[in-house]
């Protein structure tokens, strides 16, 4: 596993690779907030799982990844990757879910461990109608 350091954090790139076409989003996991929780996730990769949407929010179904709350938000930013512990689940927020109360604000069900940023240029929400199967994985370093 290749880290890149920045001031005490740690960064690594994940790949959320959309079975059912030819899409791939990439993650770049930061530990300075949840560090337990990043650790964990690395751990437990690869993992296949489906994935949902609700609003502008994709999320897994129940993963193996068992983390605790770690610093959880109970607002996030658009493009923010977090674990909710609740729900043994990675989430990726695009933009406002359901019970957001504005545009502006991202709201998830419950609070989450931040983990990390989507730096994909292509916004994968278009694609995604209904639960579809993802492959979660470490992506190699050249």
């Amino acid at each position: 596993m290749s880290w890149v350091s920045h001031k005490n954090s740690r960064k690594m790139k994940i790949s959320v690779k959309f079975t059912n076409f030819d899409k791939t989003t990439y993650i770049e996991l930061n530990d300075s907030q949840s560090p337990k929780t990043v650790k964990v996730i690395l751990d437990t990769l690869p993992i296949q799982v489906e994935i949902n949407r609700w609003g502008d929010e994709l999320y897994t179904d129940k993963t193996p990844i068992v983390a605790e709350e770690e610093n959880a938000q109970s607002v996030v930013n658009r493009l923010d990757v977090a674990y909710w512990p609740e729900g043994h689940s990675l989430c990726l927020f695009y933009g406002p879910t359901p019970i957001s109360k504005s545009p502006d604000e991202i709201l998830p069900y419950s609070p989450v461990n931040i983990v990390g940023k989507i730096i994909s240029k292509d916004d994968i929400l278009d694609h995604i109608k209904h639960s579809t199967t993802v492959i979660i994985n470490k992506m190699l370093e050249k």
